[in-house]
């Protein structure tokens, strides 16, 4: 899906002065952090590690697992498509609504699948299943524990688990240190949300060094590029310094949802994280996202393209405090 995603603030043309179709933190990367690409942007005159090792190597002190245990990606995007084709020959569930990647990632690589609902899952049918947790576009979750005694469950299917807003949450653990014990376990993980740093296109798998190998065998060299590499490296150094705080950013996402709660057309569904879906009680979606461009130069992320997901809704993601008001107030001049 090339065109159908939720920041497409390409497509204005530095018309928007309020972004809420992304979920990556609202506050921007570190300034340390552009500071240290821009040093060295001499490195493009040279050609960057073909798998990007350094990263792994990095990855590796941050988790405590052996450096062949992780792969590094031009974003989590490309993760999915290298793992739909190291299983071609079985059948994929994708819980859903959820990323529209999965889904593409097996429609390219002739993967069959069903999308199905996680209340109607039933794993052992399936050699692959695909769970975003927490969840885009709702920020729901699965319990830790649920998804371990599943994943320990049924040896036979390999669980694909995206983690990439892991640390939105607090309700949820990471599993990547269970890769050493679970074979049938892969866990996709990303640098460009919590970093914001979304325009570098910079993911991660963890998983056996079994399953890294395979994916080796299919990624292409020089994917990750090396400003990538670079924020990679810098980032890791500095990682709990300056990851944001998540208890300050859900107490701002609840403020946020109960001043939207005084909408009466809107109706905002229970979250786990800083982003949300709201459903439209009248309108479409679409009407009022041109009219939030148009008027308003906001912008948000029409959700009405997610599988699985009946109704008019859009996603939401807090924003600073100026924004959500600004938000708030031409929603509310909305007839």
């Amino acid at each position: 899906m090339i065109e159908g995603h939720g920041d497409d603030i390409y497509r204005y043309s530095g018309k928007i002065i309020y972004n809420f179709s992304s979920n990556v933190y609202y506050k921007g990367c570190p300034p340390e952090l552009l500071n240290e690409i821009a040093s060295r942007t001499y490195t493009i005159q040279n050609y960057p590690s073909p798998a990007a090792k350094e990263l792994s190597d990095a990855a590796s002190k941050k988790f405590d697992l052996p450096s062949d245990y992780f792969l590094f990606t031009n974003g989590a995007t490309e993760a999915f498509y290298l793992i739909a084709q190291i299983f071609t020959e079985g059948k994929a569930a994708i819980v859903s609504p959820t990323f529209s990647e999965y889904e593409d990632a097996c429609k390219i690589h002739g993967l069959d699948y069903d999308l199905v609902d996680k209340e109607d899952l039933i794993a052992s049918e399936y050699e692959l299943v695909f769970i975003c947790n927490p969840n885009n576009p709702d920020g729901s979750v699965i319990a830790s524990e649920k998804l371990v005694s599943l994943i320990k469950e049924t040896p036979s299917t390999t669980f694909i688990v995206d983690e990439a807003y892991i640390e939105f949450t607090n309700e949820i653990e990471s599993l990547a240190p269970l890769v050493k014990r679970l074979d049938n376990l892969i866990v996709v993980r990303s640098l460009t949300k919590t970093f914001a740093i979304p325009g570098l296109r910079l993911g991660y798998v963890i998983a056996s060094f079994k399953i890294i190998e395979q994916l080796l065998n299919k990624k292409m060299p020089w994917s990750v590029n090396a400003l990538a590499i670079t924020a990679g490296l810098t980032l890791f150094e500095s990682y709990e310094k300056w990851q944001f705080n998540v208890e300050e950013l859900l107490a701002e996402t609840d403020t946020f949802i109960r001043a939207l709660s005084t909408i009466d057309w809107l109706q905002v569904k229970p979250t786990h994280t800083s982003y949300f879906l709201a459903k439209l009680n009248s309108g479409s979606a679409s009407a009022l996202k041109e009219y939030l461009v148009n008027e308003h130069e906001i912008l948000i992320r029409d959700a009405t393209n997610f599988k699985l997901l009946e109704g008019e809704y859009i996603r939401l993601a807090t924003q600073s405090q100026e924004a959500n008001t600004a938000l708030i107030t031409a929603l509310k001049s909305w007839i």
